[in-house]
């Protein structure tokens, strides 16, 4: 037993107060009295009981000095040590990443993981538990419950998520739940190691679980496909991470009919990589390689890739003003700026971005058009005012000055005016134009700037059946049709996934794979990629560290009691209180 506030004990003064005082109270001279019989009764009780006859001389005393005592008891906030190894709050923090499925002795990772997680929850039975799942996102799936029954139940119903853990971020939330109390965190992950946790708090005790086995992994590193004049040409870079030398075959599917193309054998020594490639592949839209060899982890051994005009580079006229360049490297596509005869050659497989009217002729690809190598601009005043577009959807338009604009394309659609003078058309291929230089506006300094051009260009490539590569979870916005109040996703086999209500809030499925993205009646594809950081398991030891468990020695928690002696005291103050009353003061 210990005490939280020693430094109560000059109250103990009050007690000796009391003691002191009735060593000096007045004492009475006794006298001899004449009834022999009475004196002699007398004596014969003081012989029989003399505790009690001293208790009833006494009570006042006694009760007085047993009320302080329990005062000062009570003061000094008594406690009874106990160990601190399994905290009342206790956190998991689950790595959910696709390196989770990997199998080590018929059972994967986050199924051994399921099985401790369980054991901890029935051992803490009553305490309180808070589960967090790891991603780019992190959610917390319980917070601070105490019913054993659903901590389980949610254990239970924990599921692989495939996206990269950022376990660093699911540690930040895990301490701000805890507020700077105390809490016993476990982190279940495949490799985590110590120099991660550069401050610890006070009171926190860590426990990081990891796969402390060697998980035998051969991966498909990269994989490729291009359209040619003889077909599809496919190309796969396979990873043995093995310390053996592999044997295998590399197979490529149509995923949208489920049929198999080609297959090929390959050797691969260990830790070592190797090219597998493919020729004359059936004309597709979307392909999936797959390589069939005897590993432990079986979700990176599978790619998928989709086939189409599905740009990811921008060229800009040379002759353009520099900003629109910025734009491009604002939203995060890869631009470069180039002269006539680069843009001529590039022109069906990047998205063009000049002045010249020539290019509206070129190619099969629409471009974007801002302003006219063959015109004059005019000067012009008003407002601008839009057509429900898709193109604005993301930012207003409105308040940019506008100082003059070019002619206007008589056979295309207009969707911004200044005044009743076209801003800016849309062509029947789908070539979007601004009939104006970007020197001649403000609209640099608006926020709607690098978003209208991102607008632009996801309406460039919409006029292809590839609506983009994601990785899992990965949120990202979609140039919605606007036609539709939703949009939906349909896995190859028209499974129901998941639907948004604009593209603005889309986030890719959590399962790599090709997926339909249904828009407006309209179809389109997109492929889930694993992040090239899921294509490797780690492993390393399991440790602890914290307060409790610095050098072996546990932290000792309290039990505090000292309330339980509130009523005992306030019952003895009724008792005095009762015994002053019937006997009066005491000689």
């Amino acid at each position: 037993m210990g005490f939280d506030h020693v430094s109560n004990l000059w109250t103990a003064i009050f007690p000796l107060a009391v003691l002191l005082y009735y060593f000096f109270r007045k004492k009475y001279k006794t006298e001899m009295i004449s009834s022999t019989l009475f004196w002699e009764k007398s004596m014969k009780e003081t012989k029989v009981s003399p505790y009690l006859k001293n208790l009833q001389q006494n009570a006042l005393f006694y009760l007085q000095m047993a009320a302080l005592l329990l005062l000062l008891f009570i003061l000094m906030d008594p406690f009874i040590p106990k160990e601190q190894g399994d905290d009342e709050h206790t956190i998991f923090i689950v790595d959910t990443s696709a390196t989770m499925t990997a199998v080590e002795d018929d059972l994967s990772l986050f199924e051994a993981n399921r099985a401790v997680m369980k054991e901890i929850a029935e051992e803490r039975a009553g305490e309180s538990f808070s589960l967090i799942t790891t991603g780019k996102e992190p959610s917390i799936i319980l917070r601070e419950e105490r019913d054993v029954r659903k901590v389980l139940e949610a254990i239970e119903h924990l599921d692989v998520e495939y996206e990269n853990e950022k376990i660093d971020r699911s540690i930040d939330i895990a301490r701000s739940i805890i507020a700077g109390s105390s809490a016993d965190i476990h982190i279940f992950t495949d490799q985590m190691d110590r120099s991660a946790f550069v401050d610890t708090e006070e009171g926190i005790h860590w426990t990081v679980h990891v796969n402390e086995a060697e998980i035998a992994n051969i991966s498909i590193e990269k994989f490729g496909a291009i359209l040619s004049d003889d077909g599809v040409e496919a190309i796969l870079k396979v990873n043995n991470q093995t310390e053996q030398d592999i044997t295998g075959t590399a197979i490529i599917w149509d995923e949208l009919s489920g049929k198999k193309l080609l297959e090929k054998p390959f050797e691969i020594e260990k830790k070592d990589t190797t090219l597998v490639s493919f020729q004359q592949l059936p004309e597709t839209i979307a392909l999936r390689a797959e390589i069939d060899v005897n590993d432990d982890y079986s979700a990176d051994n599978s790619a998928f890739v989709l086939i189409g005009n599905d740009a990811s580079e921008a060229i800009v006229d040379s002759n353009l003003h520099e900003l629109i360049k910025k734009a491009f490297d604002a939203i995060g596509l890869a631009v470069t700026t180039g002269s006539a005869a680069e843009m001529k050659a590039a022109v069906d497989q990047a998205i063009i971005v000049t002045n010249d009217v020539s290019f509206l002729q070129e190619g099969v690809r629409p471009i974007l058009l801002i302003g006219r190598n063959d015109e004059r601009a005019e000067e012009i005043s008003g407002q601008i005012k839009t057509e429900a577009d898709p193109l604005f959807s993301l930012g207003s338009i409105d308040d940019v000055y506008v100082q003059s604009i070019y002619p206007s394309f008589e056979e295309y659609e207009t969707i911004a005016y200044i005044g009743e003078q076209p801003f800016i058309q849309r062509s029947k291929r789908g070539d979007i134009i601004i009939l104006t230089d970007i020197g001649s506006t403000d609209w640099p300094l608006h926020p709607s700037f690098p978003l209208f051009f991102w607008s632009a260009v996801e309406s460039l490539r919409s006029g292809t059946d590839i609506a983009g590569l994601f990785h899992p979870n990965e949120r990202k916005a979609i140039l919605s049709s606007g036609m539709s109040d939703d949009m939906e996703v349909f896995t190859v086999k028209d499974e129901y996934v998941e639907s948004f209500a604009n593209g603005n809030h889309f986030i890719a499925p959590m399962k790599p794979g090709i997926y339909k993205l249904i828009d407006g009646g309209k179809e389109k594809y997109i492929a889930v990629q694993l992040e090239s950081t899921e294509k490797s398991i780690g492993s390393g030891s399991s440790f602890k560290f914290g307060s409790d468990h610095a050098d072996g020695v546990k932290e000792e928690g309290k039990n505090k009691f000292g309330w339980l002696f509130v009523l005992p005291v306030l019952l003895l103050l009724l008792i005095e209180w009762e015994v002053q009353r019937r006997r009066g003061y005491p000689n």
